[in-house]
């Protein structure tokens, strides 16, 4: 009888022990899925902020462009064109990108970069105002990346924005906390904090080189 206890209280602590070794490996695995997430959470928040950094500076681009073409001394590129303005001139390489099966948003930049570059060598004065109106967006070029990365949990206080060489693409860093999942106590396994980095890339700007942009 004495036997049988003593086998049974070792059944009841072996039977605890690959409990208590199963809920060990069940944290393991959820920390290692919750890094991952993590991980993708700052790879979304530095990409989406790059795009959204990017459409900022392309529509005050655009903005730029439409004032130019309202100056009178535009008349001298339009007569050089055929009559046509540089809006025009960018619409119809957007048009012939997007038959090539190019979406909207990357066939006006893509229509942008091989358009500008030339024009903007050409005419100093389409270059100061698409230098005046880019240059006049920088603190909502900031503020737009930020809330963007804020808004996916990114660390607002440990952000790098870049214009990346040679491409002119705005390239945006930062980090996400990664805080483990454990017991209460800490008894088994200790709780991690760790900042884990990504970096997102907008599209290439690349007639950005052609104009003066303030540091």
């Amino acid at each position: 009888m004495k036997l049988l206890t003593n086998e049974k209280g070792s059944g009841m602590v072996y039977s605890l022990w690959i409990m208590l070794v199963s809920i060990v490996i069940v944290v393991i695995v959820v920390n290692i899925g919750k890094v991952y997430a993590v991980k993708q959470q700052a790879a979304t928040a530095t990409q989406q902020a790059a795009l959204a950094g990017t459409s900022v500076l392309v529509n005050a681009t655009k903005k730029g462009i439409e004032a130019f073409d309202s100056h009178e001394e535009s008349a001298e590129q339009k007569e050089a064109d055929d009559g046509k303005s540089i809006s025009e001139l960018v619409e119809e390489k957007t048009r012939a990108n997007r038959q090539a099966g190019e979406p909207r948003s990357s066939a006006y930049i893509h229509a942008l970069n091989e358009v500008l570059p030339e024009k903007i060598a050409d005419y100093s004065l389409l270059n100061e105002i698409i230098s005046l109106h880019v240059n006049s967006v920088s603190s909502t070029f900031t503020s737009t990346i930020n809330k963007v990365v804020r808004d996916n949990n990114g660390n607002k206080e440990r952000i790098t924005v870049t214009l990346a060489l040679p491409d002119y693409r705005v390239e945006v860093k930062a980090d996400v906390t990664y805080d483990s999942i454990t017991d209460s106590n800490q008894t088994y396994m200790e709780s991690i904090t760790k900042d884990i980095p990504q970096k997102g890339y907008g599209p290439s700007l690349i007639y950005l080189k052609g104009i003066t942009i303030a540091d």
